[in-house]
């Protein structure tokens, strides 16, 4: 049975994920990181427990489901991206919930996917028809 960390949770996540890739971390976020109880999980198991909650829907609310993404971005897994970000990425599309569909571009963006349209400069959640548009753009190239 999945299992769903808090928001709180996703972003002690996401400080243990960039621990472990050797991220240099402020004051704030190494207390942060001390005190949480996720510390000891394995970064593998913990990346499982995030997905796992994503894929199960257990994540209804917006905000927490963009916690989850950011906090999987850190990982910096770039399986993820084959085996996961897209077809989350159809899923936001799907029902136009346009912060978490910004927050998939950022990490696609971030595993180095051109997921933003060349001659765009910004990159704002704001942005709701250019984001949509870039999505189906780039989910185009998988179908």
């Amino acid at each position: 049975m999945a299992m769903k960390l808090t928001i709180y949770q996703l972003e002690e996540s996401a400080y243990i994920f960039e621990k472990a890739n050797g991220y240099s971390h402020s004051a704030y976020e190494k207390k942060i990181i001390s005190e949480s109880q996720l510390k000891d999980i394995n970064v593998a198991e913990l990346e499982h427990i995030i997905v796992d909650g994503l894929n199960s829907r257990l994540y209804k609310i917006e905000n927490e489901r963009i916690s989850a993404y950011w906090s999987l971005l850190k990982t910096g897994n770039h399986l993820l991206l084959v085996d996961n970000f897209v077809k989350w990425l159809e899923y936001e599309l799907k029902y136009e919930n346009k912060n978490t569909i910004f927050q998939i571009l950022v990490a696609l963006d971030a595993f180095g996917e051109p997921v933003f349209h060349k001659d765009r400069f910004g990159r704002d959640a704001r942005e709701f028809e250019l984001n949509i548009r870039d999505a189906k753009h780039y989910l185009s190239s998988f179908h």
